[in-house]
């Protein structure tokens, strides 16, 4: 079976190529940031004494007055990990639904449409968000 490779100077570099390298390199960062917080929280723990098990549940219920691990993670540096992780996950998330209306869409102004209001929807709660984030 011969196999057909296209150069790279004939591809061109339209939105969905864009947005077929933007998911791998989401998909990356995702992982990235969640080794780093674990090992932020490795380190964080060795310095109070909590366990393993502190950390994990900080990461997936982070209440501050319950839990000692909340009071040290929720610097700078923290917020700025979770809103990346945030954007990361929405991008990621936005190509996945825009290759689904792109299935049910036949149209180029409908796929247009769908688009605009998917990435629209996604920067506003991004947006929304990080102003949530930040100020907690």
């Amino acid at each position: 079976m011969a196999t057909r490779t296209l150069p790279l100077s004939k591809r061109g570099f339209n939105f969905e190529v864009f947005m077929w390298a933007f998911t791998r390199f989401t998909v990356i960062a995702m992982y990235g940031l969640l080794l780093a917080g674990i090992i932020g929280g490795l380190i964080a723990s060795a310095q109070t004494g909590a366990n393993f098990g502190d950390i994990l549940y900080w990461a997936f219920f982070p209440n501050l007055a319950e839990n000692p691990l909340g009071q040290i993670w929720m610097t700078i540096l923290a917020k700025l990990m979770v809103i990346a992780f945030l954007l990361s996950a929405c991008g990621h998330g936005v190509h996945g639904v825009l290759e689904i209306l792109d299935d049910y869409f036949t149209s180029a102004g409908a796929r247009r449409w769908a688009r605009n209001f998917v990435i629209t929807y996604a920067v506003v709660a991004s947006l929304i968000a990080m102003y949530v984030i930040w100020t907690s």
